[in-house]
């Protein structure tokens, strides 16, 4: 049987590939079982990263037992610009050796953000991260998915730790949908912009700090078959409100960064090569690029609205600010028209106004308490010119009724 399935396996062409630049791909079996499921997860190896001794909510795509990849938004910076990282923060990495069993905690000996990393839009939004592997007490391989054709389902992953134990790993399974990029392409100019390198969806998980907030997952998993392999990390989110209040769970949208474009960027760091997995096929491309960038919006400045966070999201100071709904296709085709929700309420309120007036006026001559008003002021009230007479007398009482 298991000869069968290796055969079978050989003729669908799966692999996993060391990336080169001077030398052919080399293909290796990747991971065979009979069916694949979002708890498979908890069997893989993974690692989040810890500031100060403290759990964050960034997770670590481990490439071997000494590197991997973060996201850059998870490294403290001593300015704007993230060009001077603050080194009196101490960096460990955690890492799982899968079905909740520990490699210990391990100190970061270098971090390396991407150069093209933009704090203000997140675009890049990744570093590579390496550290010791607990004096070569142990040594793995773990594969980067390098081809998103190759993925016909997601698994959203969250990883915690509950003091020094592992928690079994949060995992959902997720495919796109059209009506999520196009909310995810609205409330964010970088993702619209960078539709291939990110993910996006609402999707959401309790916070291993906070259980009433939904927070967004870690990493995510490409799946091809029964094959598995970490794809992509959490990177911002988009909060409608104008508030960096992510717990708001249906108004936020949550990014994830892709790898596949940086893996030869992280060769060139590492200077070595980077474990990947594709499929074996005619069609797959590879980029070679060391120097590859996302497209970063020309005006950087978040939606309408909306405001956008990333990083340690558990240690994300929230402000109070009021959650409006996301923008709607009915709330867009009405803003086209000119037309505000409070301009057409001023108008409804001024023609009331002037009713209850032109009533009350309407009234005070009926009671016959407009007397005193000058030919002008009647005509212009009433339509009518009375006689000089009339008008010295004032307008005629009519009965009033109660």
């Amino acid at each position: 049987m298991k000869f069968a399935q290796c055969l079978l396996a050989l003729a669908a062409g799966l692999s996993a590939v060391l990336a080169k630049d001077e030398t052919p791909n080399m293909h290796r079996l990747f991971r065979r079982q009979a069916s694949t499921t979002p708890s498979d997860v908890n069997g893989f190896k993974g690692a989040i990263l810890l500031k100060n001794g403290q759990q964050t909510s960034c997770e670590v795509a481990l490439m071997r037992s000494t590197y991997g990849f973060v996201a850059a938004a998870c490294i403290d910076y001593l300015d704007s610009e993230a060009k001077a990282m603050n080194q009196s923060t101490i960096y460990e990495v955690a890492i799982s050796a899968g079905n909740q069993v520990s490699y210990g905690t391990v100190l970061v000996s270098k971090i390396t953000p991407n150069p093209q990393y933009d704090p203000k839009t997140f675009a890049n939004n990744l570093a590579v991260i390496e550290f010791s592997n607990n004096g070569g007490r142990y040594d793995f391989v773990n594969y980067i998915a390098s081809w998103r054709p190759d993925w016909t389902s997601m698994y959203y992953v969250r990883r915690s730790l509950a003091g020094n134990a592992w928690n079994m790993p949060v995992a959902a399974s997720y495919s796109e949908s059209s009506s999520d990029l196009v909310n995810c392409a609205r409330a964010n100019k970088l993702f619209l912009s960078n539709q291939k390198d990110m993910m996006c969806n609402q999707m959401s998980t309790p916070s291993a700090v906070n259980s009433t907030c939904a927070a967004p997952f870690g990493s995510v998993y490409g799946v091809n078959g029964v094959n598995i392999a970490i794809a992509a990390l959490y990177s911002h989110s988009a909060v409608y409100g104008n508030s960096n209040n992510i717990c708001g769970g249906g108004n936020v949208y949550n990014y994830y960064t892709v790898m596949e474009n940086y893996v030869h960027w992280a060769m060139s760091v590492l200077k070595t090569r980077v474990p990947v997995y594709h499929t074996r096929v005619a069609e797959y491309t590879e980029n070679m690029n060391p120097n590859y960038s996302m497209t970063i919006p020309a005006q950087p400045s978040d939606m309408d609205g909306v405001k956008v966070v990333g990083g340690d999201i558990y240690h994300i100071k929230t402000e109070d600010s009021p959650n409006p709904q996301p923008e709607t296709e009915k709330t867009k085709e009405a803003k086209s028209s000119g037309l505000s929700t409070v301009a057409i309420i001023a108008i409804v309120i001024g023609i009331v106004l002037l009713l209850a007036l032109a009533y009350y006026l309407y009234r005070k001559k009926q009671q016959g308490k407009l007397g005193g008003m000058s030919r002008v002021r009647a005509w212009w009230l009433f339509g009518r010119l009375g006689n000089s007479a009339r008008n010295s007398q004032g307008p005629p009482a009519y009965p009033t009724y109660f």
